[in-house]
């Protein structure tokens, strides 16, 4: 199992790509490189990485587990970003954003609707 542990901060910022730039890493970019933002285009970056590398959209997951915390949102979401995510509280009192690549991927194909994913799982 894959796991990615991301800061607060990470996780604010993959949210933040999410809502305020339609989930899309060139325009929030073009956004810190606008004001010249470099430590906040260097983090951009970085998440990029991670997403390629394991090809999942932490800017959705992310969003959608902070929003849990923000407001109140369908069981369906809670549960769902409870199984594949969880904090991490750490010996200084911060936290970390535990994300399963695993668990994000197979609900990722269960809700394209893979029949390899029906069919793998005795459905």
């Amino acid at each position: 199992m894959h796991l990615i542990a991301l800061t607060r901060e990470q996780a604010e910022m993959a949210a933040y790509r999410f809502e305020e730039h339609g989930n899309s890493n060139a325009r929030i970019a073009r956004h810190f490189g606008r004001v010249g933002d470099e430590a906040k285009l260097r983090l951009c970056r970085a998440i990029r990485r991670l997403e390629r590398e394991f090809a999942i959209n932490l800017g959705t997951v992310c969003y959608k587990f902070l929003e849990k915390e923000k407001r109140p949102t369908p069981r369906v979401q809670q549960q769902v970003m409870d199984y594949v995510a969880c904090w991490r509280v750490l010996d200084d009192g911060s936290r970390d954003l535990v994300v399963s690549v695993d668990r994000v991927r197979e609900v990722d194909r269960l809700a394209e609707g893979d029949p390899e994913w029906a069919s793998s799982h005795g459905f």
